[in-house]
């Protein structure tokens, strides 16, 4: 079977959704699934792996917003595929199936196009977004601004996505199947587009190879950045009912521009910039607690993934698939989402616990998660799926 991947970024650019296509890939090869990808950013950052062909195409505009020429290298590609794996370019969508008729797998790994920012969650109003009180203009521009974007590049989002961004299911309805990552990300799409249930999949995603790292430290790690949805106004509400009593820091990464903030420092929070992975690791190993304080109905978090296969401490919101990944492990807390008291009092009681606990709650963590995902069942349901479309 030849599966052609169709990705604007590939693994390590983006982030779990870019991670999550590239295991994919790996493990399709490993399946001796014949795989091409197609990619429309720099190729040459990519990790050097020379069973991936990929190839760069030429796009004019950006992000989602593109036009993609076809030229004659795309063309034979598209002859070339017995199934087109889009992880991206969902506009491309009507031209494989009406020109090339092929068929179409699309992996979500958010909620869009359900939702045009691909979040469904309201910020204004601190809710989940509903199918008959969607106000997408006033959403998206209160987002972007929360996101600290200027002004003249929110307002273009905010034009385009509450215009052009909701003509994007449309063209999901083309498609042959939906992969979707958690149960609870289908569950709540589907809410917004029942008509695709009875193609609708979920498969969870493969896990990284990602090794134990000894607990050093006693500090709190925190790695989803500024983006509003990830919960760092929260985390530091809840922090600062926790630090008078703790001797710990919290490290938090992707803070781009703050890396130099003493007020965050005076509290006791270290901020970095984006960091390599050996730096990252130094990071790692200062940490006993990983804090995900997510808001939205995150689809799955490969920062929680991370957390436990680290055999860290979880202290996480209780949102989308993440209690699909760490309901009843004893080293994870999980707590309902906005609620800053519940949450420091969960960090209180995982800073209070002795190194000797923590390391043992830890193991069990990332014992517990290779025992209840396998990337062979992952690659093979998937395989599954372009096998009953090809058919």
């Amino acid at each position: 079977m030849n599966v052609l991947i169709l990705s604007e970024k590939l693994w390590p650019e983006g982030s779990g959704g870019e991670l999550a296509t590239y295991l994919y890939a790996k493990l399709l090869i490993e399946n001796d699934i014949n795989v091409k990808v197609i990619i429309s950013s720099t190729s040459n950052y990519f990790k050097a792996w020379s069973e991936l062909p990929i190839y760069k195409i030429p796009v004019i505009g950006y992000s989602k917003y593109t036009v993609v020429p076809m030229f004659k290298k795309l063309r034979e590609l598209f002859k070339w595929s017995d199934v087109v794996y889009c992880a991206d370019f969902f506009h491309a969508i009507p031209l494989i199936k009406k020109v090339f008729k092929k068929p179409v797998v699309i992996h979500v790994h958010s909620y869009f196009p359900a939702c045009p920012v691909g979040s469904l969650y309201n910020l204004k109003e601190n809710s989940i977004c509903k199918l008959d009180n969607k106000n997408c203009s006033e959403c998206i521009w209160y987002y972007e601004r929360a996101y600290m974007k200027p002004f003249p590049q929110a307002s273009i989002s905010m034009l385009l996505n509450s215009t052009i961004g909701r003509s994007f299911l449309n063209f999901v309805t083309l498609t042959d199947a939906l992969v979707f990552v958690s149960n609870a990300q289908r569950n709540l799409f589907l809410e917004h587009t029942s008509s695709l249930r009875h193609k609708s999949y979920v498969i969870y995603n493969p896990l990284p190879d990602i090794l134990h790292i000894p607990i050093e430290g006693d500090d709190v790690g925190y790695f989803g950045g500024l983006n509003p949805l990830k919960g760092f106004p929260l985390l530091m509400k809840a922090w600062l009912k926790v630090f008078p009593r703790h001797k710990a820091r919290i490290h938090a990464t992707m803070l781009k521009g703050l890396s130099n903030s003493e007020q965050l420092k005076s509290i006791g929070i270290i901020p970095y910039g984006r960091l390599n992975e050996r730096f990252y690791e130094n990071i790692y190993k200062k940490v006993k607690v990983v804090s995900v304080p997510s808001i939205w109905q995150e689809p799955v978090s490969y920062v929680v993934i991370e957390a436990l296969l680290r055999g860290r401490l979880l202290v996480a919101s209780k949102v989308g698939g993440i209690p699909e990944i760490a309901n009843g492990l004893k080293g994870a807390l999980l707590v309902n989402p906005n609620d800053a008291d519940a949450l420091a009092e969960a960090l209180d009681l995982a800073l209070s616990m002795d190194k000797s606990e923590a390391v043992e709650l830890g193991l069990k963590n990332r014992e517990n998660v290779l025992k209840r995902f396998n990337n062979f069942k992952s690659a093979e349901e998937l395989i599954r799926v372009f096998e009953r479309v090809t058919s």
